[in-house]
């Protein structure tokens, strides 16, 4: 996300400013990075609005970064890092002997049951589960199908295992082999439209204000 200020904004800073032009680089700048912070604050009460996220709050703050503008590179960008979420971390309940797993990614969304269906060689339902793996990691799991499971031997027949102590084509897939699903990602939350809209009315609203706090400033230092 790129934090500019428009050209009416733009516009009425030169006029303001027109008979001390060495000021405007400047006041330029800290209007810009205070936009910047307004935005990076507000990012995370945003996302947290639109998404059922498990610390949704300190998730956003520790995934985003900000370059502020400077003097001469009149632009802050805000950068939000970070791939695909585990359904684990939204909202979910438990599997049942008959349901599949259930997950809310969207506060405006309802429970839903994950079942992947026909997926199974012989056309029955895969269905999602809540499972604890060895190592103590917890997350929501679904069996692949068979172009799943193709794709996974391809890879692994790709690859070579001597190093590890395989041969190609001695590693299989097979057919209760899972993976872990997955949302979003946090990129992808903060490009949310409403979550996009919201952020960018911040945005501009904290440009005028700001703008005008810093040129009293200047005007009053004279």
């Amino acid at each position: 996300m790129i934090v500019y200020v428009p050209q009416d904004v733009y516009d009425r800073l030169y006029t303001r400013l027109k008979d001390m032009p060495e000021k405007i680089p400047d006041t330029l700048k800290k209007t810009i990075n205070n936009a910047a912070k307004e935005a990076e604050k507000s990012l995370p009460k945003e996302v947290k609005k639109e998404y059922v996220l498990k610390d949704a709050i300190n998730r956003v703050k520790e995934s985003t970064s900000v370059e502020k503008a400077t003097a001469r590179r009149p632009g802050a960008t805000i950068e939000i890092k970070g791939g695909p979420v585990p359904l684990y971390d939204f909202q979910r309940r438990k599997n049942g002997a008959r349901t599949a797993a259930k997950a809310r990614v969207l506060t405006v969304s309802s429970m839903k049951q994950l079942i992947l269906r026909g997926g199974d060689d012989n056309g029955k339902d895969l269905k999602a589960f809540i499972q604890e793996m060895k190592n103590g990691h917890m997350g929501i799991f679904r069996r692949l199908n068979s172009e799943e499971r193709k794709k996974q031997q391809k890879y692994f027949d790709g690859r070579d295992y001597r190093k590890s102590g395989y041969e190609k084509g001695e590693r299989e897939v097979k057919r209760n082999a899972i993976k872990q699903l997955y949302s979003v990602s946090m990129p992808q939350m903060a490009e949310n439209k409403e979550v996009s809209k919201e952020v960018r009315d911040i945005i501009m609203e904290e440009l005028r204000n700001s703008m005008e706090k810093h040129i009293a400033s200047v005007m009053e230092g004279l």
